[in-house]
């Protein structure tokens, strides 16, 4: 007979990869399909709904201190990466013409939705790309990199906040700091953008303490609907391009009738986020750092803590089973109390290691070992200490199972 535990009972500590959506934004949404008339309309039941948009607009808006206009709804953040990346080239050409061509400068860690988007822009000769390494002591871009390779044909610096796998927080307002005195210097225009989709509700997110031009978010990772948004510093000064083309959506800059109600539960999500992050984080540190304690404590030097002393999420823990006789997968796979991750869900397909451990200078056979725990709103330490009692038993079975058992098969055995 199969062991099977139910959903409920189930402990998720995948919360990087998305969240559970929120009781308060359920209701949200699905009140707001109610409201199913288009937003676009001149009447009365569309102009309701096009309330409801603006109103969660503004729920963004105050989460990031920004103005509401600087706020764009996409269908998540992918689409927003995306977008940033076009329009930036698309500035880039009204300053500089069609025969210049312009310089994006990212990092080896970033989201495949940055990433593949380079590669293939670079593949078909639209731009030259420069792929900052990461100092392998702390999980941080090398800053000394990005500031040697910033040139005139600069037209976009992409950085994430925070990694989604090893949790660790990139210097986004030192880097801002560096482009914009080159900028000063040099009398350029070089963009700056981050995806953040990872750090809100996890930490302090303000687009003036960060001095980006642009950030990228997406709800599902803050207990929000798969809905996103692209925010601009200021919508007088940072520029932008229209992406989508179609009846004039988002001020006439991504076409395509809203998606009311998804864009209502993601402005809830937000305000969720604006009235209680300091919460959420306080909990997320107490449960992870306990965790992280009695990881040493029990398995000693046979676990290692990735960039353990640097600054991370506080819900995050990059973890190597080192002397584990199997991989990752084996492991989670035998794991029936919790369910976590070996790497990012966005590379979940391959069969290799992750690629962010590799960039981040992990060797592939600590990598393979490596399991993402991310806790979420609803861990607590009992939850973590089922899931360490559970690694015990099973880590335990896997170094001495067979001797046990070849010894049980024997008789009993002396002391027993």
């Amino acid at each position: 007979m199969s062991w099977y535990i139910s959903e409920s009972a189930l402990i998720y500590l995948d919360n990087n990869a998305t969240t559970p959506i929120d009781s308060r934004v359920k209701e949200i949404i699905i009140e707001t399909l109610n409201y199913w008339a288009n937003p676009s309309s001149n009447y009365l039941i569309g102009k309701n709904a096009k309330e409801k948009i603006e109103f969660a607009r503004n729920q963004v808006a105050h989460m990031l201190k920004v103005s509401q206009q600087s706020v764009f709804f996409t269908s998540s953040a992918s689409e927003a990466n995306n977008w940033v990346i076009e329009s930036s080239l698309r500035y880039f050409e009204t300053i500089h013409g069609k025969d210049k061509k312009a310089r994006i400068i990212t990092s080896a860690i970033e989201h495949p939705s940055i990433l593949k988007k380079l590669e293939d822009l670079k593949e078909i000769g639209k731009i030259d790309l420069t792929i900052i390494g990461i100092d392998f002591e702390s999980g941080i871009v090398k800053l000394d990199e990005i500031d040697k390779t910033l040139c005139k044909n600069t037209c976009l610096v992409t950085i994430m906040l925070a990694n989604n796998e090893t949790g660790v927080i990139q210097p986004l307002a030192r880097i801002s700091d560096l482009i914009r005195k080159f900028n000063n210097r040099c009398n350029s225009k070089i963009l700056i953008h981050s995806d953040v989709t990872q750090a809100i509700g996890k930490m302090k997110v303000e687009l003036n303490d960060l001095k980006v031009d642009f950030i990228s978010l997406s709800g599902h990772k803050f207990y929000g609907p798969r809905c996103g948004a692209l925010v601009l510093r200021s919508e007088n000064t940072t520029p932008l391009f229209a992406f989508l083309h179609g009846g004039g959506q988002e001020r006439g800059m991504r076409g395509g009738t809203e998606n009311t109600p998804m864009i209502a539960g993601l402005g809830k999500a937000c305000e969720i986020v604006s009235n209680d992050f300091q919460l959420f984080e306080k909990k997320y540190r107490e449960v992870r750092d306990w965790f992280e304690k009695k990881l040493k404590e029990t398995f000693a030097d046979k676990v290692i803590i990735h960039f353990e002393k640097s600054k991370r999420l506080p819900n995050t823990s990059s973890v190597a089973f080192s002397t584990y006789n199997g991989t990752a997968t084996d492991l989670l796979s035998k794991c029936k109390s919790f369910v976590a991750s070996t790497q990012s869900s966005c590379h979940s397909y391959s069969q290799r290691s992750s690629p962010i451990l590799s960039a981040c200078g992990i060797n592939e056979e600590l990598a393979s070992r490596t399991v993402r725990f991310s806790f979420g709103r609803d861990s607590s330490i009992e939850d973590a200490e089922k899931v360490l009692n559970e690694l015990k038993s099973i880590i335990f079975f896997s170094k001495f199972g067979s001797s046990l058992l070849n010894a049980i098969g024997k008789g009993p055995l002396p002391g027993f």
